[in-house]
């Protein structure tokens, strides 16, 4: 690891050199033009009261100093609505898949989006590699930056242990009008080449403090290693009804969650019956249909055992099978519940308020 600084005057200037460079694409045959492609450069801007990520137009749109993003950066990876192969009917020949991301580079990654990023990575490029979400990966470069605004429901430091740095090429830290750079792969190095970046004169207690002044205003109520075990033992527990009760099944907190990647895949063909394509969507877990099956059995048809699997999914099974907790603790999920009832934190701290 590589710490240097430059300040946010030359930073700007950088990314809007970068907006309109050209940048070569990993491995061969990725360009539809056979030469290197711009690169797409996305970074955090408000929008209204809120923040999104969003091209840049222009590196003065960027705003580092946000609290949360109202959806995830895993929309550049994994998108909500996209195209996996063309093909004409009943010609096998005609089948194509239609993969070529261009080269993109996402400004301003807090580090909870990044741990999500990292355990999405582990998804789809463990056992059945999914091409087309790693490619897009492959040819990204991730900037992220260490929060610098409170919001309220955030407890990442409950469960992110450092998995962030795994997914990040580059570390921001906002320093008293510079920018602490901390070099994490040899592809954010490459990506860095011409930027003014100066030797850091920093010292290490200070980037240390300025990384984690901001303080979460939330706390999982109990170690998160302890988590799995107490929710295998409680699996008929009262909760379930009770938040199932209130659920509205609108799936607010799954369409803005980092870490969920279930989706659904349908072949969409043309009225002429001469073109077709398939696409894949994002899906829900807390949709009633999301579990009926073809001859109409749904074996989670109650609000309530959708609210439990959708924990269990968080606290337990990406747990046991990456070794991390599978929510990253950016809060979007309570921010966004139409019930107010979404969030480890309030249906475990309920759990341990109604022990059973």
């Amino acid at each position: 690891m590589e710490i240097l600084k430059i300040s946010k005057e030359d930073f700007n200037s950088f990314i809007d050199e970068k907006r309109t460079a050209s940048a070569p694409l990993e491995g061969p045959g990725d360009s539809i033009s056979g030469h290197a492609e711009k690169w797409k450069t996305i970074g955090v801007v408000k929008k209204g009261a809120n923040f999104v990520f969003a091209e840049l137009n222009s590196a003065a749109e960027l705003c580092l100093d946000y609290d949360v993003t109202v959806l995830p950066p895993k929309k550049y990876f994994l998108p909500p609505k996209e195209t996996l192969l063309k093909f004409i009917p009943k010609k096998a020949e005609s089948y194509a898949a239609v993969n070529h991301p261009g080269p993109i580079a996402l400004i301003g990654v807090h580090h909870y989006d990044l741990a999500a990023i990292h355990l999405m990575d582990r998804a789809f490029s463990e056992g059945e590699r999914d091409e087309h979400y790693m490619k897009r990966r492959e040819n990204s470069v991730l900037i992220g930056i260490y929060p610098t605004k409170h919001y309220k429901y955030r407890f990442s430091s409950s469960v992110i242990r450092g998995q962030f740095r795994k997914a990040a090429d580059i570390m921001l830290v906002a320093m008293n009008g510079f920018f602490v750079v901390e070099i994490l792969t040899e592809k954010g190095k490459n990506y860095l080449q011409g930027a003014e970046l100066q030797e850091n004169d920093f010292s290490l207690a200070d980037i240390e403090a300025a990384a984690n002044k901001i303080k979460d205003d939330q706390k999982i109520p109990l170690p998160i290693e302890l988590v799995p075990e107490f929710l295998e033992k409680n699996h008929d527990h009262s909760a379930w009804d009770y938040f199932g009760g209130k659920c509205f099944s609108c799936a607010s907190c799954v369409l803005v969650c980092p870490t969920c990647y279930c989706f659904d895949v349908r072949d969409e063909v043309d009225l002429t019956l001469e073109a077709g394509k398939r696409v894949r969507t994002w899906d829900s877990c807390m949709l009633e249909d999301f579990a009926l099956t073809g001859e109409g059995f749904n074996f989670r048809a109650g609000r309530g055992a959708r609210f439990r699997h959708r924990i269990y999914r968080k606290g337990k099974h990406l747990f046991e099978k990456y070794g991390y907790f599978g929510c990253v603790g950016c809060g979007r999920c309570a921010g966004s519940c139409t019930a107010g009832i979404a969030g480890p934190v309030k249906v475990l701290k309920y759990m341990l308020e109604h022990k059973q």
